[in-house]
């Protein structure tokens, strides 16, 4: 008589740790994704604040998402703006370092890789670099030799060093970042100076004699170099390996105004510009021709604003009523990680994801604004602290 053996019946998906994981990586990348589905049993709970399995969430995903905007206005202070509920961070969630002295405030310059720079050119001579995720701060004294009494204009611009996974170990804070200050003085004369935190030093101050500068743009990353776009000069260019200083001309048509012109970076690494003109918005690239010569070359794919979102027009009776330009607009911020453009109208503040020419409502209203915005992306998953807990996040 033979006997026969019946195999085990497969575990349902569910049960299946493996299995499991591989769901749950697939859930979106919004802030309320992890936290929401933590809810469902211990298990799961377990699983997802792992800091094995956030580490493999991060690098499925690849880009984290867009997660707010601080939002600078010009005499009060800088404040968070999420995203649309029900996805959003309470904006107390991320609140500024507040400065320590009278009278003294941080200027917020810009994020990247999920890290904020701020400054303060007078009363503190300081630059903090801020992860508003953890609340951690650096604090960096200005370099030797900068006399701030004849700044008339300063940028910074911040970067994580470790590239690995394209920056999304979630915790940028942690590892080396490199730091580049540039001021203005007398409106001429330009100069740069990279700190490593790895060091702990300033490097050599660089500088590069100018036509008249009138504003500079907050800087974008392409690839080894940080570009600004400079006012009555066009892009000024620092190259993070060698430390040195460039200037590339602007296209000789496109006329330079606060609002109008945001250099951008392409989906193939290359320095683009954005040139919004009567609700129209060029494309720009830099691309080398036969001659092997890098030139400005505008692109055949142009964004008419009418089209894409004409909801953000007023109607002519409000128009009349109020006296507004309709058809005013202007780029208040971008980010060069996920290539989206803020845009400011009568309407309200807008988002515009170029690669997917996709529409979001920022700020709803019915008059001019002159806030500026900083794009904060970063993925937003287990809060710091004793065991599970995620910090008011609102669900």
């Amino acid at each position: 008589m033979s006997c026969s053996h019946s195999l085990p019946a497969p575990a349902p998906p569910l049960e299946d740790e493996n299995i499991l994981q591989e769901i749950l990586l697939r859930l979106p990348p919004r802030p309320s994704s992890l936290p929401r589905t933590s809810l469902v049993c211990p298990r799961w709970r377990r699983i997802l604040s792992d800091p094995k399995f956030l580490a493999r969430f991060r690098r499925h995903h690849k880009k984290p998402p867009l997660l707010g905007f601080f939002v600078e206005e010009w005499g009060m202070p800088t404040v968070f703006k999420p995203v649309d509920p029900p996805y959003h961070i309470p904006s107390e969630r991320f609140s500024v370092p507040k400065a320590s002295k009278p009278y003294a405030s941080w200027d917020l310059l810009g994020c990247r890789h999920g890290l904020a720079v701020l400054v303060n050119m007078w009363q503190h001579r300081q630059i903090i670099v801020w992860d508003p995720l953890s609340g951690q701060q650096h604090r960096v004294n200005f370099p030797a030799g900068l006399d701030n009494n004849e700044v008339a204009f300063w940028h910074a611009s911040v970067m994580c060093v470790d590239d690995q996974d394209g920056h999304v170990h979630g915790d940028c804070f942690s590892s080396p970042f490199k730091l580049v200050l540039i001021w203005v003085v007398r409106h001429k004369q330009v100069s740069a100076c990279l700190y490593e935190s790895a060091s702990g030093v300033w490097g050599e101050i660089v500088m590069e004699i100018t036509d008249q500068i009138y504003f500079i743009s907050p800087g974008v990353l392409v690839g080894n170099e940080l570009c600004w776009l400079v006012s009555g000069v066009g892009v000024l260019v620092f190259d993070l390996e060698n430390q040195n200083l460039g200037v590339i001309k602007t296209p000789a048509c496109i006329t330079q105004s606060i609002g109008s012109v945001q250099l951008t970076r392409t989906n193939d690494s290359r320095l683009g510009l954005a040139y919004l003109s009567k609700q129209t918005i060029q494309l720009w690239e830099r691309k080398s021709d036969y001659d092997g010569v890098v030139r400005w070359v505008l692109l055949q794919t142009t964004i008419q604003l009418e089209e894409v979102f004409p909801q953000m027009f007023m109607d002519e009776e409000s128009v009349r009523i109020k006296g507004y330009n309709d058809k005013y607009v202007e780029i208040k911020g971008y980010d060069d990680n996920t290539n989206v453009i803020v845009l400011s109208t009568i309407r309200g503040d807008f988002t515009l994801e170029v690669d997917m020419m996709e529409i979001r409502y920022i700020i709803k209203r019915n008059f001019k604004c002159s806030s500026s915005y900083y794009p904060y992306a970063n993925f937003y998953t287990a809060a710091k602290g004793v065991g599970w807990k995620w910090l008011d996040l609102e669900l």
